[in-house]
């Protein structure tokens, strides 16, 4: 008899976790899947054995991983999915607001690949899957520190790939678009909100909860991180939808006015006033 696959499945609760803890179950892996609090989980997770791990925390990461080696005996596949953003304006996002969103979407997924890899490198194989978003290559105004934190973790996994191949052992980024999740609900808006942006930022705010609405279906996305995660040559970057694909090749290949001009009207954003500076401090006149 030939064991499973084991894979490790991080913020299972709802969304893309669930569903890529669901259909890699279904499809063969032991799963295990995380969350910080498992009992207060929304309805059973069929196949899925559930660990209790805060991504920021590191004696909650060698705990998870002591937890899961001592039932399974090994780890073949990573998915960081934990995650969450901040709805703000950059000029009121707090510096400890911006580390808070860091330390998931980042320093989380720092913590879990450091911790597993020694263990890959002994098996001489795995999977890495880091689930980012299109915001992992799009600017996205008033998601600016959850945007820099993708954006941070698409540069990172790039390179561990590099670093890791020798050892058998490959890592992807998953880049879904706007996706049915509770991400919308559940992000944190800024401690001390600043007035002068309260109207672009209620714009914003409703056109993220309507393009979630309308947005990909988590099982879409799995189905992709079930690909990067078997292929025998798995690519670095999955596009995971068709508004992901079309904004990579747009991202790509279309005039940078016309992305700029899109985005903003996506978002319901002002057209911004004259970028003429008044005349009396205008570069190279001096003034009266």
């Amino acid at each position: 008899m030939i064991d499973k696959k084991v894979a490790l499945v991080t913020g299972v609760s709802s969304g893309i976790g669930r569903a890529t803890a669901t259909l890699l179950s279904r499809r063969g892996f032991r799963v295990f899947g995380t969350m910080r609090k498992p009992s207060e989980i929304n309805g059973p997770l069929e196949g899925v054995e559930l660990v209790r791990l805060d991504v920021r925390d590191e004696e909650s990461v060698r705990s998870c991983l002591r937890t899961v080696l001592d039932q399974a005996g090994r780890i073949d596949a990573l998915v960081n999915n934990a995650g969450y953003t901040l709805i703000a304006s950059l000029e009121e996002t707090s510096i400890e607001e911006a580390k808070d969103v860091f330390e998931t979407n980042f320093f989380g997924v720092l913590r879990m690949s450091q911790a597993l890899l020694p263990i890959m490198r002994e098996q001489g194989y795995g999977r890495i899957a880091n689930i980012s978003s299109v915001l992992g290559f799009l600017p996205a105004p008033y998601q600016g520190i959850y945007a820099a934190s993708k954006h941070a973790l698409e540069g990172y996994s790039e390179s561990l790939d590099h670093e890791v191949r020798q050892f058998g052992i490959r890592v992807s980024v998953i880049e879904p678009g706007f996706t049915r999740t509770s991400i919308g609900q559940n992000g944190q808006l800024a401690g001390q909100p600043l007035v002068a942006y309260a109207s672009d930022r209620n714009r914003v705010l409703d056109a993220i909860r309507e393009s979630i609405a309308k947005g990909e279906d988590p099982v879409r996305v799995a189905s992709v991180v079930m690909e990067a995660l078997t292929s025998r040559s798995p690519r670095l970057r999955y596009p995971a939808g068709r508004e992901a694909k079309f904004l990579s090749l747009l991202r790509r290949f279309a005039p940078a006015r016309l992305l700029d001009n899109g985005l903003r009207k996506q978002f319901g954003l002002q057209t911004p006033r004259s970028s003429d500076p008044p005349p009396d401090i205008r570069l190279g006149e001096k003034v009266p």
